[in-house]
């Protein structure tokens, strides 16, 4: 052995230093597995699969919170509701704690059943507001790492595949008629990247035109919808005003999007005006 003998380690000194860093790393999965979702992906905590943001508080939700929430919201924005009305009605639709989604029939039938003039408290109206698409990317979901196995499908005449055909009737029986692009009866064979799912008709795009404050918050209601229904649509991407968040990463959350042609300002192509979702390829 060369080098300073002072600096040399003992036997027992090297097990002491390889106990110290063994100590650390399960220290270092503990809060993994108990303070993140890493915990909940891998079955091994019972940690909140979904959050969301709203002023100064952040609020731990199940799936079937974050569903319930999403479509109670997006159903107020469908009527016109206020969003005090929204507050009222979000709040109503969580207490108790929903053992599943709430239809979006129900939904209807809660607003209906409010009184005239609702009076939520200041937090259930900061909570309405990040669902409402005030606060960009304010609600995200984690995934399971591994879901169940899906077939591959062909498109339908609409050319969409029979599950990214689910996301779109979904979307249209909450939100009402929509503005919708990136798929064709015959199939989409340009105007997308290499190897994107719009040509396998597995993706659509939600737009919202122009790209105004008010179209955004609109935009942002959709895609964390989408993200909160994720799990049960089989979604794989979501990307909407520059950030993006994908089913294979959902622990990190919504991320910053790079468009794959490298760095650019263009409003389409960073996804400002339109909300893109893709299904699970399959197979």
């Amino acid at each position: 052995m060369t080098g300073d003998p002072g600096l040399r380690l003992t036997r027992r000194g090297r097990a002491l230093v390889t106990l110290t860093v063994t100590g650390l790393l399960v220290a270092l999965v503990a809060v993994l597995v108990v303070r993140t979702p890493v915990g909940t992906l891998l079955g091994l905590s019972t940690g909140p699969p979904c959050t969301v943001t709203a002023g100064e508080a952040t609020h731990e939700w199940s799936v079937e919170q974050a569903m319930t929430a999403t479509t109670v919201a997006g159903v107020g924005t469908r009527i016109g509701a206020s969003v005090n009305g929204v507050a009222a009605a979000v709040a109503t639709a969580l207490d108790p704690e929903p053992e599943r989604p709430l239809p979006t029939a129900a939904a209807r039938a809660l607003y209906r059943a409010l009184p005239d003039v609702a009076t939520p408290d200041p937090e259930q109206v900061a909570l309405a507001e990040a669902l409402l698409g005030h606060a960009d990317g304010a609600l995200t979901c984690t995934v399971a790492l591994t879901r169940p196995e899906r077939a591959r499908q062909d498109p339908n005449d609409l050319g969409l595949t029979p599950r990214a055909d689910v996301v779109r009737a979904s979307m249209r029986e909450v939100f009402g008629k929509q503005i919708l692009g990136g798929f064709a009866p015959r199939g989409v064979s340009g105007g997308h990247i290499d190897g994107s799912a719009h040509y396998e008709g597995r993706a659509l795009d939600i737009f919202f035109r122009p790209v105004t404050r008010d179209n955004q918050r609109l935009g942002w209601q959709q895609a964390m919808w989408a993200v909160a229904h994720a799990e049960r649509l089989d979604l794989a991407t979501v990307i909407f005003d520059r950030r993006i968040w994908t089913g294979r990463r959902s622990v990190q959350g919504w991320r910053d999007y790079r468009h794959p042609s490298g760095d650019t300002d263009n409003p389409v192509l960073m996804h400002e005006d339109h909300v893109h979702v893709d299904v699970l390829e399959g197979g």
